[in-house]
């Protein structure tokens, strides 16, 4: 993504939705499909990213940095599954340090079902994975995590408290990762895989539970219909991702 402007977001979307096209068209029903999506797709937000916020602050984000943790996340299918698959891998090394993720989550997904946006961030319900002020699965972390990114973290603080407070958040990371994931989700959809997102510890929870989960998603089944957000946007999206590939 190395042009400015419409046209410029609008080649980097085509060309990355055709190389998640070929990569869902080769691997389709493959069990590794999930690591072949979520690769190049954190791969190139992380590039696109520093390049187009050349020029700008230093983020402020850093470990012990916190206060966006309580927001809602969206995630597509793969982004989930990838965490899932993190959190069965590396549960074990957590609970010998007394720290059950999976029980957190559960307990958290619970404390937050059915909240909007702005409930969500009032009561300030941290994200299960955040331990000591870090991420625990921060190598897995969701499109959505890695693209809010803020360049004032006493503003984040104030707006936590509840105070008259607006965040200074980088608009070319929220951009860059915007494209990436409606790339991702246009192919899916493409390739009849359910494709659109939904909060990401609703599914992941899910994910966790239903151990045959991925595989129903990988045979095209729709594992997370009734945790979609808003329909009328999914709508939105889908005429979007239509009328891009006619031109």
């Amino acid at each position: 993504m190395t042009e400015a402007g419409d046209d410029g977001a609008q080649a980097f979307f085509k060309a990355l939705r055709a190389s998640f096209d070929e990569i869902l068209a080769a691997g389709r029903g493959d069990p590794r499909l999930v690591d072949a999506l979520t690769a190049p797709a954190f791969q190139t937000f992380d590039r696109n990213a520093e390049i187009q916020s050349e020029g700008q602050p230093d983020p402020a984000c850093a470990r012990g940095c916190d206060d966006c943790c309580c927001l809602h996340v969206s995630a597509t299918a793969p982004e989930i599954f990838l965490a899932a698959r993190f959190l069965r891998l590396t549960a074990p090394a957590f609970a010998r340090h007394g720290v059950d993720l999976c029980a957190k989550l559960s307990e958290a997904h619970a404390q937050t079902a059915g909240k909007s946006q702005q409930e969500r961030f009032a009561s300030c319900l941290m994200c299960p994975f955040i331990i000591g002020g870090a991420c625990a699965i921060y190598s897995v972390r969701t499109l959505a995590c890695r693209g809010h990114v803020s360049f004032d973290r006493d503003a984040c603080r104030a707006a936590a408290a509840g105070e008259d407070a607006e965040a200074l958040l980088s608009g070319a990371h929220r951009a860059v990762r915007s494209l990436v994931q409606s790339a991702l989700q246009a192919s899916l959809r493409d390739a009849g895989l359910d494709w659109s997102p939904c909060e990401f510890l609703a599914g992941l929870d899910r994910a966790l539970r239903d151990e045959d989960c991925e595989a129903r998603w990988l045979r095209g089944e729709p594992v997370f219909a009734d945790l979609r957000e808003d329909a009328a946007v999914a709508q939105d999206m889908a005429a979007t991702f239509d009328a891009l590939k006619a031109n």
